[in-house]
C-alpha cells in the first residue's frame, strides 16, 4: 500500500506555487516534493518560498525536498547544521548534488530527517556500504528520478528490480508519475519515473508503480494533477484498483451493496475471468435469485453475474478479460469504460478492485 504525494516548485513561480498548494490542501494531500535546485529557477527572493514552505507543513503536509549545496546556502543551512531547513517544516531530505560521501553522513547521524536516496543510481553494494557505515534503513526511502525529456524514462522492469533490491535491505521505495492537466515547464512533456508512463492516465501509472507492493510514497511529478486524477490515483496506490462501469441497466438496489464492495481476486486467479467471491455468498444469504436477463456476447471488460440456470454457481461474480461469448447462464450488467480496460491487466492474485456505482443507472 503506497501513500499518494504531489510535487510543487515555489522557485519557478510563487503565484503558480501557492495556486498549487491550495490544489493540494483542497483535496487532502499530506506528502509534497519539492527541488530547491533547478537549474531553469532564478529566485529573486528566497523569503516568499520560506513562506509556502511553512505555510505547507502548518497545514500538516510532511515536505520532501530535493537539495544542493547552493540550495542550503540560500537558507542560511550547511551540512553541519540543517536546522534551518527543519524549522520550515521539511522533513524529508534528498542529497542527490554535490555532497561528499562523508558530508552525506554526517548529515545523516546528525537526525532530525528522513533521507531519500536515488533508488536508479544505486547497486546493492552501494547500499550495503551505507548499512556498514551505519545508516538504519528506517531512516532511508529510495526513490527513483522523474525524468523531463521524452525518451529518458526507466523501464517498469528496472523500476521493479531495483525496489526488490532495497526491499531485501529492509527500506521504503517510491517513485514519480506525471499529471497531464498541467505538465511543468519548461519542456511540458510530463514528469515520470517509468518512460511508458509519460502519457499515460494517473490512475493507470500509480496501479502499476503500486502493483506487487513495490512503493510506498508515489508522488506526481508535475503540478496540480486535479481533483478526479488525485482520488483515483490514490485509491490506486493504495492497493485497489478503480473500474467505471457503463451499466446495461439500472442497478436493482438488491445488488449495490455487493457492487459497492471492495473486491479481492483470488489467489488462483482464473486466466480468462476475473472472478470476486463475494457475489455467490452474497445472493445466496439474502435469497437473491437472478434470473436469466442481457445473455449478451461478453467482450473484454464485461461484468457478469451467473444466473438460476447455473447450478452451483448463481451469483457468481466477474469481469471479463477476454472476449467470451453469450452463455444463457450469465447476465451482463454492464461494461467497463474503454479507459479504464487497460487497468485489467494490472488485476492479479490478491489484487483489490472496486465498481463506481456512484452513477446506478445507464451511462
Amino acid at each position: 500500500m503506497a501513500e499518494l504525494g504531489q510535487s510543487f516548485y515555489p522557485t519557478l513561480g510563487i503565484a503558480d506555487a501557492e495556486r498549487h498548494l491550495d490544489e493540494a490542501t483542497r483535496v487532502g494531500c499530506r506528502h509534497l516534493f519539492t527541488s530547491l535546485h533547478l537549474p531553469e529557477a532564478v529566485v529573486d527572493d528566497w523569503s516568499e518560498v520560506r513562506r509556502l514552505l511553512t505555510r505547507a507543513a502548518r497545514a500538516g503536509i510532511g515536505i520532501a525536498a530535493d537539495v544542493s549545496r547552493a540550495s542550503l546556502d540560500a537558507f542560511g543551512a550547511s551540512p553541519d547544521d540543517m536546522s534551518p531547513l527543519a524549522r520550515l517544516g521539511i522533513e524529508t531530505v534528498r542529497l542527490d548534488h554535490g555532497f561528499t560521501m562523508e558530508e552525506t553522513m554526517r548529515i545523516i547521524r546528525a537526525g532530525g530527517f528522513m533521507f531519500q536516496i536515488n533508488a536508479g543510481a544505486m547497486n546493492e553494494d552501494d547500499v550495503r556500504n551505507l548499512a556498514q557505515r551505519g545508516v538504519p534503513p528506517e531512516k532511508l526511502i529510495a526513490v527513483h528520478n522523474f525524468y523531463p525529456r521524452r525518451e529518458t524514462g526507466v523501464s517498469i522492469d528496472f523500476y521493479r528490480r531495483q525496489n526488490r533490491m532495497f526491499r531485501q535491505f529492509g527500506m521504503k521505495t517510491g517513485g514519480f508519475i506525471p499529471s497531464l492537466r498541467e505538465p511543468r515547464a519548461p519542456l511540458y512533456e510530463g514528469l515520470p519515473t517509468v518512460e511508458a508512463h509519460r502519457r499515460l492516465r494517473a490512475v493507470e501509472a500509480a496501479a502499476e508503480l503500486a502493483a506487487d507492493g513495490l512503493a510506498d510514497m508515489i508522488y506526481f511529478g508535475d503540478p496540480a494533477p486535479g481533483e478526479a486524477d488525485w482520488t483515483a490515483a490514490r485509491q490506486a496506490a493504495s492497493g485497489t484498483i478503480p473500474l467505471r462501469v457503463r451499466w446495461l441497466e439500472p442497478l436493482p438496489e438488491e445488488l449495490l451493496p455487493l457492487l459497492g464492495e471492495t473486491h479481492t481476486c483470488p489467489w488462483d486467479g482464473a486466466e480468462l475471468v476475473i472472478r470476486t467471491p463475494l457475489g455467490r455468498p452474497f445472493v445466496r444469504e439474502r435469497g437473491i435469485v437472478p434470473e436469466p436477463r442481457n445473455t449478451l456476447e461478453r467482450p473484454a471488460g464485461t461484468v457478469t453475474m451467473d444466473n438460476s440456470r447455473y447450478p452451483r454457481y448463481v451469483g457468481e461474480l466477474q469481469v471479463a478479460r477476454v472476449d467470451l461469448p453469450a452463455d444463457e447462464r450469465v447476465n451482463v450488467l454492464g461494461r467497463v469504460v474503454p479507459e479504464d480496460r487497460p487497468l485489467l491487466r494490472l488485476i492479479g492474485s490478491g489484487t483489490r478492485f472496486a465498481f463506481d456505482v456512484s452513477d446506478k443507472g445507464i451511462r
